[in-house]
């Protein structure tokens, strides 16, 4: 017992003991208490040998100097103790964290994009039908359109066009209307503010919902039960309190978006037949609905062309350089269809001649 603590003792002392074995240092009462016997900075890297690699401390000869065994593991590489193993990343210095292995993937996760591993067996099998990075003539990708519109109920026909513009410019936002040829497809539940004789001609011309102070006060009260709200000029500073109520979902009346109009009789027939409202969003695209899958395709295109000479014709007089950047077709739930950007235009000014 004796001569094990006295070769601890040793091994110790051997390593506070200089390399050179007579070297001092003129710091080593300031960065060691007086306790440390011999204890400077010139001791400090062995006093850290000590920690980081026990098993070598306890070996070491009375001079301070490691085994030659040990050096000879160090210079071929095989020393258990090698500073390398001490780096990021491994648990606590004792060598490399365990990796299970990995399986091989199947199924949905083995496709190669992470966007396509959520996506249902229809989509991917309907998605086949068309090359994603192929640009489509126009007649050609209605008609793919129509046949990958395979969902269990009658899907909307969309077009989306990302354009040249920032809209934070004033003099580069772009909303307008468009009254599409072959109609929507669908009903349209329209509310009119409006009063006095007025009333009589919104109710003769269609209108669902028809008021004045009463139908403010029931908005604010939550009624929301109708798709499009017009207002007669005369009715605006009224309608200016129901802003944060109407802003959010879309349904401000606005004359850019023909919902504020003299005219409420001529108002309501145009959103009856098919007229529909676009704006650009804050990425520069621009989301248009122009009619429903189940139509022929001969009416598709007679509406996608309405809406793409809308879009050109309405052009923001800041818009500058490239104005038409993409444009892609697709039904509610199927997968996107890009076009040929200036087979489009040409498609549209040919038709319209």
């Amino acid at each position: 017992m004796a001569a094990a603590s006295s070769l601890c003792a040793t091994a110790a002392s051997s390593l506070l003991a200089p390399a050179g074995g007579a070297a001092q240092c003129s710091s080593s009462t300031a960065l060691f208490p007086a306790s440390v016997p011999r204890a400077c900075c010139c001791y400090y890297p062995r006093l850290l040998l000590a920690f980081r690699r026990p098993a070598v401390a306890a070996v070491a000869d009375p001079q301070g100097v490691v085994l030659e065994e040990e050096q000879g593991q160090e210079e071929e590489g095989g020393g258990q103790y090698d500073d390398d193993d001490y780096e990021d990343g491994y648990e606590g210095g004792r060598g490399p964290a365990f990796t299970p292995p990995t399986r091989p993937r199947t199924g949905k996760a083995a496709l190669p994009l992470k966007r396509d591993r959520t996506r249902s067996k229809r989509f991917l099998e309907i998605q086949k039908l068309r090359e994603s990075k192929k640009e489509y003539e126009v007649p050609t990708a209605i008609s793919l359109m129509k046949q990958m519109s395979s969902a269990r109920f009658v899907e909307s026909a969309e077009a989306h066009f990302r354009m040249n513009l920032d809209p934070k410019y004033n003099d580069q936002q772009l909303r307008a209307t468009v009254n599409l040829p072959k109609g929507t497809g669908q009903s349209v539940k329209i509310a009119v503010l409006t009063q006095g004789e007025k009333i009589d001609q919104a109710r003769a011309a269609g209108a669902d919902i028809v008021g004045g102070d009463d139908l403010i006060e029931q908005i604010k009260g939550g009624f929301m039960e109708f798709d499009k709200l017009i207002a007669s000029p005369d009715m605006m500073p009224k309608v200016a309190s129901l802003g944060k109520i109407l802003g959010p979902r879309g349904l401000m009346p606005n004359p850019k978006a023909g919902t504020v109009s003299p005219n409420i009789t001529q108002a309501i027939e145009e959103f009856k037949k098919g007229k529909v409202e676009y704006r650009v969003d804050k990425t520069g695209i621009v989301h248009i609905p122009f009619g429903k899958a189940d139509f022929p395709e001969e009416d598709l295109i007679a509406n996608f062309m309405a809406v793409v000479r809308s879009v050109e014709r309405n052009k923001p007089s800041g818009a500058k350089g490239i104005y038409w950047k993409t444009a892609y077709l697709c039904s509610s739930m199927g997968p996107s269809i890009k076009l040929n950007i200036k087979e489009m235009l040409d498609y549209g000014s040919e038709s319209s001649d």
